[in-house]
């Protein structure tokens, strides 16, 4: 499990004043127990403040130097945040704050799970900007940015379930533009599930887009990935939805890593278009495939050799030169055995003989391998493992 780590940016390198942060988080966490950590002495000026919440210390660092500057984390902050380029150059020190292991000498620690490291991060976060005014907003995790007012506000529910967790300031929604229809994906959701969600459905604008992947995305921190959407789920149309949508767990093709995938499952638009697995120029040439087609084992037009993609996901319709070689290298290596060369000289001894039936009988667990091969193909560029063209890249909506 990866810790949660939270960075408060200030415009003087100062840690709060212990006692005063120690008051504040009784009061806005009364159920709590706050109070200053026996656990370790704190050697130098420079180290970190601990704080006992409840059976566990939390760890609050001084880092006397501005963050690395990320273009990408505060575009996209200031989407709910709009003066975050503005708070990112004011900013010249910076807490970083985390859980860390047991309050209680000598005892086992319980392991914090994910969303528990969370919950005690995100509410001594609030308790530091409330008791540190020259504090200007928070980075968690390096990857989602907000505003002190935010954090102020939603952090006083920390410990509330779901519906109510704060997950907006765990976690960002991006939006992007995919020909005529408005998706978006999250940053933040994997370390609570260990995905993130890709929703790319037709008919919505930007804020029914995002108001969806909130709803999925605080229901799914709230619960479990297992009482989640499972992979090949199609929901029905709704009010705003008058479409199936298709569920289905892969991996991104925006390099984000395993996402849960939201998509129109009906091509009303006709964006929809059909592919060959195999290109005509391998099955025209390799001798394998040549050789299945003389017997009817082989046909590229076959719906097993079809995969149905939308040309807007990607830059050209020009095939990737790595994915046929890889086609063609896996074929090669069905023929180049002992048992092959037999059954192909006795396949074409039949076929001389007018015997198609016998033929097609030696040479049938060849052309097994050969639709195994096409469904692992198809199976992978369903799932984004491998891709047949280059992805485009996201567009702004």
């Amino acid at each position: 499990m990866t810790t949660p780590v939270a960075f408060v940016m200030l415009e003087e390198a100062r840690l709060p004043d212990e006692a005063v942060l120690i008051e504040t988080l009784r009061r806005r966490h009364p159920a709590l127990r706050w109070e200053s950590s026996t656990a370790a002495a704190k050697e130098n000026a420079d180290g970190p403040t601990l704080i006992r919440a409840g059976d566990h210390l939390m760890a609050i660092l001084l880092m006397p130097a501005p963050m690395p500057f990320d273009q990408r984390l505060w575009q996209q902050a200031s989407w709910v945040w709009p003066d975050a380029f503005q708070a990112a150059g004011r900013h010249r020190a910076h807490l970083i704050v985390s859980t860390m292991g047991s309050a209680v000498e000598g005892a086992g620690a319980v392991k914090l799970s994910m969303i528990e490291s969370t919950r005690l991060t995100t509410a001594v976060v609030g308790g530091v900007l409330q008791a540190q005014p020259r504090s200007l907003g928070v980075v968690w995790s390096g990857t989602v940015g907000r505003s002190r007012e935010m954090w102020l506000d939603q952090s006083r529910r920390a410990f509330d379930p779901y519906p109510d967790q704060p997950f907006g300031l765990w976690m960002e929604i991006v939006p992007y533009r995919c020909g005529k229809t408005i998706g978006a994906y999250t940053v933040g959701l994997s370390p609570f599930i260990g995905r993130e969600i890709e929703f790319e459905v037709d008919g919505l604008d930007q804020r029914g887009v995002a108001a969806r992947v909130a709803q999925l995305s605080a229901y799914l921190i709230g619960n479990d990935l297992d009482d989640g959407p499972k992979s090949g789920e199609v929901f029905e149309a709704d009010s705003e939805i008058d479409h199936r949508v298709a569920v289905l767990h892969r991996n991104s093709r925006f390099n984000i890593g395993p996402v849960i995938s939201f998509s129109s499952l009906d091509d009303r638009s006709g964006r929809i278009r059909t592919y060959p697995i195999i290109p005509d120029a391998i099955a025209r040439n390799h001798p394998l495939l040549v050789m299945l087609g003389k017997v009817g084992l082989f046909d590229p037009a076959q719906v097993k050799n079809q995969i149905r993609l939308r040309p807007d996901h990607y830059e050209s319709e020009v095939r990737i030169e790595s994915f046929d070689q890889g086609l063609s290298q896996a074929l090669s290596g069905m023929i180049a055995t002992d048992a092959y060369a037999e059954a192909d000289t006795n396949a074409r001894r039949a076929l001389e003989s007018g015997d198609m039936a016998s033929a097609r009988s030696i040479l049938q667990p060849w052309a097994e391998e050969v639709d195994l091969l096409q469904g692992a193909a198809k199976l992978a560029l369903t799932l984004c493992d491998v891709f047949l063209f280059m992805p485009a890249p996201l567009r702004s909506p």
